[in-house]
């Protein structure tokens, strides 16, 4: 699982003389980036100071989070001037909420960050030279505030945000990572790339066959060392966030990740999806972060040939509705295609698989054109509100570089990332009634009053109320002061005018769109699933229930079964 950007700066050579990624109406070669990008890039401060090395010791032993003989190790004990670096802290859950947190339960560990950003041209700051002779461009110092260019394609100037999760054993300043920042930003995104520092909580390399035995002995250890990297990345983004020199440029509607090797897994993981936590096939759900659009993973890890790290089979990701784009090669035994072609198989989005023949765990000089060429056209196809974009992104066949890459999976959906809506239910207590909300606000609110409301488990995909898709749901609060406390739901003009002439009736707007079903019998769209309504006469009280949902709950004679009324798609949880 080791894995390094090798020979990045020769990389990025090849690419000299390239022009833009080119979309057809027809199947098509994509020309690779070209070797610049279209912006200067300034990054956030990381300035340190490499006199408190001991004999023996190097800045990578810190970057990485090696052990020392008689004290940890962490980017921050070398920091100069830590308060103006991006670092934060990350609560860990107790043990008593997710038993994966075994030793680090409870705790609050230290992390920090490096943030690189297009900038204006004017900039003028100079680059921070690394011992390995790698450099941070026009990087802040003391207490600088970025600067940063804005966005001649967005009317706000707002940029979107690529969170980037390393390999085992590396970090965001190893020579190879720090570039690929750098052309990444240099693409139009801001990028936020923890210190994972995987070797503050489990042994990580393996090198002989003890090493192999200690993974077999201490597998809760590493399961747990694996759990901490999405909780280091969900975290990370929302201390960025909090940071008003930051979020003023960032379009929240525009984040999206890039995972290589272990940070391929760390992505799915901030997801939402199961992770394998012991021998006998345990699973756990680590966080769940609805904000990304979007997620590419290089080399991705899956899991071992004797054990799937997504559950049996990897139907742990099924319920990860966010579009992919995994890259493998076929040389590769750390992350062999047939256990990532088997995740991409079973996610729940639109996703593709690209392969690169005889590429191992790591890059090589030819594959740069390819993987960046691939992840450049799919993430900007996905951020944009237009069908038509993500229709032209499937039909790219190949990237025109220097490696053999071939596309072995393919699937677009009729919808994109920036049209979908997280729609959740609760039950509320004592009352046992039931409430459904796609807004964000509500669900945050609900969520910080776990003993007044409980999540069912039902989440079903519907469209945004700033989609172009489905038709507008109209929501009504009906409460007469009495027996009558409920929300009604409906999908078409009829329903909705028949409620709002009531006295009891409060307009709420609309809060989602959906696929309504117009007609007993219509089938709902491929990938869809119906929505059923539901009448409780004793508690007077509507639910709405999505196919297969639906099938496991218990028998009751006291919910009256009012038909089908929208399409929604399922995350099969």
């Amino acid at each position: 699982m080791v894995f390094s950007f090798r020979c990045a700066q020769r990389w990025l050579a090849v690419w000299a003389g390239c022009g833009a990624v080119a979309f057809a109406a027809h199947a098509v070669d994509a020309v690779p980036p070209s070797l610049e990008g279209r912006f200067a890039v300034g990054c956030s401060n990381v300035e340190q100071d490499f006199s408190r090395l001991r004999p023996g010791e190097s800045g990578p032993d810190y970057w990485e989070g090696n052990p020392g003989p008689t004290a940890p190790r962490y980017v921050t004990d070398l920091l100069v001037d830590p308060a103006h670096a991006l670092t934060y802290p990350v609560v860990v859950p107790a043990r008593a909420d997710n038993d994966v947190f075994e030793r680090q339960g409870g705790r609050t560990l230290a992390y920090a960050a490096i943030v690189c950003y297009p900038t204006r041209s004017d900039n003028t700051r100079a680059d921070y030279g690394l011992p390995s002779g790698a450099r941070v461009p026009r990087m802040q110092r003391g207490a600088d505030m970025p600067i940063f260019a804005a966005n001649p394609d967005s009317a706000d100037g707002r940029w979107p945000l690529l969170v980037l999760s390393h390999g085992l054993a590396g970090s965001p300043l190893g020579d190879d990572y720090v570039r690929v920042m750098g052309r990444l930003a240099a693409e139009g995104y801001i990028v936020l790339a923890p210190f994972h520092a995987d070797a503050r909580y489990s042994r990580i390399k393996l090198n002989d066959f003890s090493d192999y035995w200690y993974v077999l002995t201490r597998y809760a250890e590493i399961a747990e060392m694996q759990a901490i990297r999405p909780l280091g990345l969900k975290q990370g983004l929302d201390a960025l966030l909090a940071r008003p020199e930051y979020a003023a440029a960032i379009d929240e509607d525009q984040i999206v990740g890039f995972g290589a090797s272990l940070g391929g897994m760390a992505m799915m993981l901030v997801q939402g999806a199961k992770m394998t936590t012991s021998w006998g096939g345990a699973e756990r759900v680590i966080v769940r972060d609805p904000r990304y659009k979007a997620v590419v993973g290089y080399v991705p890890f899956s899991g071992y040939s004797f054990q799937a790290m997504f559950g049996a089979s990897n139907q742990g990701v099924r319920s990860v509705r966010v579009p992919y784009l995994g890259i493998g090669g076929t040389a590769d035994v750390v992350a062999p295609i047939s256990r990532t072609s088997q995740m991409v198989e079973a996610l729940g989005a639109s996703k593709y698989f690209v392969t690169i023949e005889g590429m191992e765990h790591g890059f090589r000089v030819e594959d740069a054109p390819d993987v960046f060429g691939w992840t450049f056209a799919f993430l900007r196809a996905e951020l944009s509100r237009q069908q038509a974009d993500r229709t032209a992104f499937s039909m790219i066949e190949r990237v025109a570089g220097g490696a053999d890459d071939r596309l072995r999976i393919r699937k677009t959906l009729a919808w994109g990332p920036r049209d979908e809506l997280e729609v959740v239910e609760y039950v509320g207590t004592p009352s046992g009634r039931y409430f459904m909300t796609g807004r964000r606000n509500e669900i945050a609110l609900l969520d910080s009053y776990p003993a007044l409301w409980s999540r069912t488990g039902q989440r079903f995909a519907a469209f945004r109320t700033d989609s172009a898709m489905g038709t507008p749901m109209c929501r009504f609060y009906a409460f007469d002061g009495g027996t009558l406390n409920t929300h009604f739901y409906g999908a078409t003009a009829s329903d909705c005018a028949l409620v709002v002439a009531q006295p009891w009736a409060r307009d709420e707007g609309s809060p989602l769109r959906v696929q309504p079903v117009l007609t007993p019998g219509m089938t709902c769209p491929p990938d869809m699933a119906a929505v059923t309504r539901l009448f409780n006469s004793a508690s007077v009280n509507h639910r709405y229930v999505i196919d297969g949902f639906n099938a496991r709950l218990p028998a009751s004679a006291v919910w009256k079964n009012e038909g089908a009324v929208f399409c929604a798609a399922r995350y099969d949880d």
